[in-house]
Order: C-alpha cells, then structure tokens, then sequence
C-alpha cells in the first residue's frame, strides 16, 4: 500500500459515500485510477458504512462486558456472543480479562436479561462484569494513517 491508497483510505474514512471524482479531485488522481486502486484494496477496505445515532433506533444504554472464560473456551464463547443481537463488537484480549464485548440496548431492563437469559447461560464463561456507558466522547471507525 503506498501514499495514494493511504489518500484514497483516508478521504474513504471521513466520507464512505465519496464518489470516484471526489476521491480524484482531493488526491490528484484519476477517477480511473481511483476505480482501480479500490478494486485492489478490496482486502483492505471491508466496508462502506455510517455511523448512526443508536439512540434514534432505541438503543438508550450502552455497556462494556467483561468476561473470564475456562481455560481454552475463550474463541468458542467470543464466536457465540458475535451472534448475539445487541453485541455490536467483541475482542479477545491478554489481561485480567478474556473477552471484552460492547453492547447496546433498549434500557438497563433489557441489559439484564440479556446478560441473564442469553449471556450467563453460555458454557464456559466462570465471571462476567458489566459496565454501563454514562458518556461517549470519541467513537469513530477511522483510522491515523502513518505514512
């Protein structure tokens, strides 16, 4: 990847409906050699997406959860719970904890039985911890390219 698929990433990154002339017309490219370089960085960009208010949707409480997992049943709970609804991301993680998902929900009603009905009953899981969100300040999906 050179400076140009950086440029092409980052205008991409603040604008995913960005058209080829934009693109073009921002880096000094052609639109035809911008069509191309997106076409080979299909690897690399795995979406064109928004970002929205998740509370326009009705989704009021956000919460981190953090989870301890038996010994060797931490890939097979991280796969169960990138299934689950209100799971919008889930890691593996090296520390005190295993894994640690994001959820968003209706309420904090709707974030306990979803961590009791759908979350506890998952074998393997031997402590689970719950955050809730008061205040997002950064959320975004863009990336600092270094060159």
């Amino acid at each position: 990847m050179d400076d140009v698929d950086k440029g092409i990433i980052e205008v991409l990154m603040k604008n995913s409906r960005a058209t080829y002339k934009d693109i073009s017309e921002k880096i000094g490219i052609s639109e035809v050699a911008v069509h191309k370089r997106i076409k080979k960085l299909k690897n690399i960009v795995k979406a064109f997406t928004i970002l929205v208010d998740q509370k326009a949707f009705g989704k009021e409480t956000t919460a981190m959860l953090l989870l301890k997992c038996e010994v060797g049943k931490t890939r097979e709970i991280a796969k169960k719970l990138k299934d689950i609804e209100d799971i919008c991301e889930v890691y593996t993680t090296i520390g005190e904890y295993d894994i640690i998902a994001k959820v968003r929900t209706k309420n904090t009603e709707s974030l306990k039985q979803l961590v009791e009905k759908k979350i506890s009953m998952l074998q393997g899981i031997n402590e689970l911890r719950a955050s809730i969100v008061f205040e997002c300040f950064k959320e975004n999906v863009s990336l600092v390219l270094c060159p």
